[in-house]
């Protein structure tokens, strides 16, 4: 499930989130990573096998240390977490990742669909179902159903309004 991304983006307002400043700093370390790190998918869900963890946030990571602080992140709210498929899901991923046309939509749905854990895989599908991106994705998946072009997604958006594009 692993996704390749040129960047992650994390709102200012992370480092003033009381689930956030509640945590150590092993557990805003690990939040940081399981957030922006080499594993994590658009969707907000990955497969992250213990030992992979350990080995990327370094040799002060023993297993222990990471499984502790993993149920730490899952009890303050910032991410949920499925042991027998190793997924981590971040909580709240796209009320900040929820911007991109209905093709990009799709992507996250195709993600979305190769979750392991059902219980994950209906979180995130609820979540991702729960906005505008998600709904262009359902959309694009309805007209290609019946043959269509799917509509266009972001019809609310700035550059689509300006007086050239709407030429």
């Amino acid at each position: 499930m692993s996704n390749t991304r040129n960047f992650t983006m994390v709102a200012p307002g992370l480092h003033s989130s009381r689930r956030f400043l509640d945590l150590d700093d092993s557990g805003r370390a690990l939040f940081l990573y399981l957030l922006t790190g080499p594993h994590q998918t658009s969707c907000g869900c990955s497969q992250i096998k213990p030992g992979y963890a350990c080995a990327d946030l370094g040799p002060n990571w023993p297993l222990e240390k990471y499984r502790s602080k993993l149920v730490e992140l899952e009890a303050s709210g910032l991410c949920i977490t499925d042991q027998e498929t190793s997924e981590v899901y971040i909580e709240r991923w796209f009320k900040h990742n929820s911007k991109g046309s209905w093709k990009y939509a799709k992507a996250i749905q195709g993600q979305i669909d190769k979750i392991e854990s059902e219980m994950l895989r209906e979180k995130v599908n609820a979540d991702f179902t729960g906005t505008d991106l998600g709904q262009a994705a359902y959309e694009a998946g309805e007209a290609e159903r019946v043959g269509e072009r799917p509509s266009q997604a972001n019809t609310s958006s700035r550059l689509l309004n300006t007086r050239m594009m709407q030429r």
